[in-house]
């Protein structure tokens, strides 16, 4: 069923049995940087919380696509840090010791109350580290995460008229569709409480309403649904019902529609408090907010990519199968 599979992938899967849930790990080496090597092990550590995400949606074959394309990408996040960490350590760079110790006692604060007896033992227990070898990982993670600081989010601008030209070329990735914040009395037709009266309930609400009373007031007193408490407010909404929107296309935002609408199972009594057209919004400093987020984001990546790529050049990587990259 494999045989499709690239070597990579098979050993990352390890091996399957007739379920897809019976998927386990051997300790196989599945990549090497100089004289660092990475093990299905550690591809286990970093993705098994997220393969348990997968396991509460899928099953069958494609649980095990999505498996095996999560450890492919757990294993190069892998390989990318110890590129990274090499590049450091050729540099001859160090992490300042005060940085190590904050990160430290940030850690035994969140985990322990600050207890650093306590933190010992269950670092000991459940993770079968020592203090030292954790603070060599604390100390191995700043050093990456400050050189891609350096080399990757170091000196990102983007400029205003960066957003401007973005806008222009990809205004309609922001269209916004046409949406409704309406509120409802509802009455239940079957098994509500006024089963025996619901014609004399809805004669009385309608009356209020002509008469000027607050449509949320009533909303509280009649309605039996969702947020009546609230003044039967529905929050913002696109997907309406057909009926109820052939009714919201012929108002306009605060007004109360009438009569009541029969929708089958519910009565209904609808008021609207806003309505928002949708289309192309304005650039607005919150949009360009968002579109500036965006940019430095795709910077970032075409920088990162360019980083990895010069040093996978630099420290070429030995995969199990011979291939490098």
């Amino acid at each position: 069923m494999f045989k499709k599979l690239s070597i990579a992938c098979a050993v990352l899967l390890a091996a399957v049995t007739a379920r897809a849930e019976d998927m386990y790990y051997s300790d196989a080496v599945l990549a090497q940087i100089d004289d660092q090597v990475i093990t299905s092990y550690e591809v286990k550590q970093h993705a098994e919380k997220h393969e348990a995400a997968l396991r509460q949606q899928f099953k069958g074959q494609e649980l095990v696509d999505k498996i095996v394309a999560l450890r492919k990408q757990v294993l190069d996040t892998l390989i990318e840090r110890e590129l990274i960490y090499m590049e450091f350590k050729n540099m001859k760079a160090t992490v300042p010791p005060f940085l190590i110790q904050e990160r430290l006692d940030d850690l035994i604060m969140s985990t322990s109350g600050g207890d650093i007896r306590e933190f010992e033992n269950t670092l000991n227990i459940r993770e079968k580290m020592t203090m030292s070898e954790l603070k060599d990982k604390i100390s191995k993670d700043i050093a990456i995460e400050l050189l891609k600081q350096n080399r990757v989010t170091k000196g990102i601008l983007i400029a205003d008229s960066d957003i401007d030209d973005y806008y222009k070329h990809n205004a309609t990735d922001f269209i916004r569709p046409r949406s409704f914040r309406y509120s409802v009395i509802q009455i239940k037709k079957n098994g509500g409480r006024y089963a025996d009266k619901i014609k004399e309930v809805c004669d009385t609400i309608a009356k209020k309403l002509a008469d000027g009373e607050p449509f949320d007031e009533l909303a509280k007193k009649y309605s039996e649904g969702a947020n009546a408490e609230n003044g039967g407010d529905q929050g913002w909404m696109v997907r309406v019902n057909e009926q109820l929107l052939e009714v919201i296309n012929k108002m306009e935002p605060g007004q109360t529609w009438p009569k009541p609408i029969d929708l089958g199972y519910n009565i209904y009594f609808l008021h609207i408090n806003e309505i928002d057209g949708g289309g192309i919004p304005e650039l607005t400093p919150e949009l360009r907010k968002t579109i500036k987020e965006k940019l430095s984001k795709l910077e970032e990546k075409k920088k990162y990519d360019a980083f990895i790529k010069e040093l996978s050049m630099k420290y070429p990587v030995k995969r199990m199968n011979g291939l490098k990259y």
